[in-house]
C-alpha cells in the first residue's frame, strides 16, 4: 500500500507537469524555440483541439528552452528584423540553473527518497532543493521584471502558484517566454533564423495548414481570397529569405 501512494505521488507530479507545460494554439500560431545555435518551430496538433484551439506540448525533458509564440501574418507591418532573437533567448539565462535545480529535486531526488533506502533524508533534501531553487527564481524575477514586461499581477500569480504547486514552477521559464509580446510574423522569424532545410519543413507545414483552411470556406468568399493569396506568397517566400544570420 505504501509502494502504491509513493507510486500516486510521483504520477501526480509528472501529471501536473505536464499539464502545466501543455499549450493551446490557434491554427496560424506556431512555437520558436532555440534549439543551441539553431532555432525550431512547433505546430499544435490538428488532432487535438479544445475550444477552437490545437494542443502543443513542448519536449518534456527540455524545461529550460523558453517557447516564444508567434503567428504569421501577411497583411501590415510586421519587421523582418525587428525582433532580436538572440538577446530574448539569452535573457533567460540565470533561469536555467535554477530551472534544472527544481528538476533534479522532483525527478532524482524525490525519488530516490521514495524507492531507495535513503527514504526520509534524501525527501528533506528534495524539499529543501526545491524550494531554494524556486525562491531563487521568484526573487530574480522580480528584481528583473521589466525585461519580461511583466506586471506585478501577472508575476505575483505566477509566484502563487510556484510556491503552492511546485510541479509549474518547473515551466517559469516557458510561460514568461509565451507571454512575451512579439513584433515579427512567424514566417518572417522563421525564414530569417532557421536553416534552409528546417525552413523548408516550417514553410511545407504552413502551407499545409493553410489548404486545409482554404478547402473548408467557400470557394469564392472572401476569406478563401485571403487565404489563397496568404499560401501564394509564402510558396515564394524562399527567394525572400536573406542569408541566415548566427544567433
Amino acid at each position: 500500500m505504501l509502494l502504491e501512494y509513493e507510486a500516486l505521488l510521483m504520477a501526480s507530479v509528472v501529471g501536473l507537469y505536464l499539464y502545466d507545460s501543455s499549450v493551446l494554439l490557434y491554427a496560424n500560431e506556431g512555437v520558436l524555440i532555440p534549439a543551441g545555435k539553431h532555432w525550431r518551430v512547433g505546430f499544435g496538433s490538428d488532432k487535438a483541439r479544445l475550444l477552437g484551439k490545437e494542443l502543443f506540448v513542448p519536449n518534456p525533458l527540455l524545461p529550460h528552452r523558453p517557447l516564444f509564440r508567434l503567428s504569421w501574418q501577411f497583411e501590415g507591418g510586421a519587421s523582418a528584423s525587428g525582433t532580436d532573437w538572440t538577446t530574448r533567448r539569452d535573457t533567460f539565462g540565470p533561469l536555467v540553473p535554477l530551472v534544472w535545480i527544481m528538476t533534479l529535486a522532483l525527478f532524482v531526488f524525490l525519488p530516490a527518497g521514495l524507492f531507495t533506502r535513503l527514504g526520509e533524508r534524501m525527501i528533506l533534501s528534495a524539499i529543501l532543493l526545491l524550494y531554494l531553487g524556486i525562491v531563487l527564481a521568484l526573487v530574480w524575477l522580480w528584481i528583473n521584471r521589466a525585461r519580461f514586461e511583466l506586471s506585478r499581477r501577472r508575476l505575483a500569480g505566477l509566484s502563487f502558484e510556484s510556491l503552492a504547486c511546485s510541479p509549474f514552477a518547473l515551466n517559469l521559464i516557458r510561460k514568461i517566454s509565451l507571454g512575451m509580446p512579439v513584433h515579427e510574423d512567424l514566417a518572417s522569424a522563421a525564414c530569417r533564423l532557421q536553416d534552409p532545410e528546417d525552413w523548408r519543413s516550417t514553410r511545407t507545414q504552413m502551407i499545409a495548414r493553410l489548404s486545409e483552411e482554404i478547402e473548408g470556406e467557400e470557394s469564392d468568399s472572401a476569406r478563401s481570397r485571403a487565404l489563397l493569396e496568404h499560401r501564394r506568397k509564402l510558396s515564394e517566400r524562399d527567394a525572400a529569405c536573406p542569408p541566415r544570420k548566427s544567433s
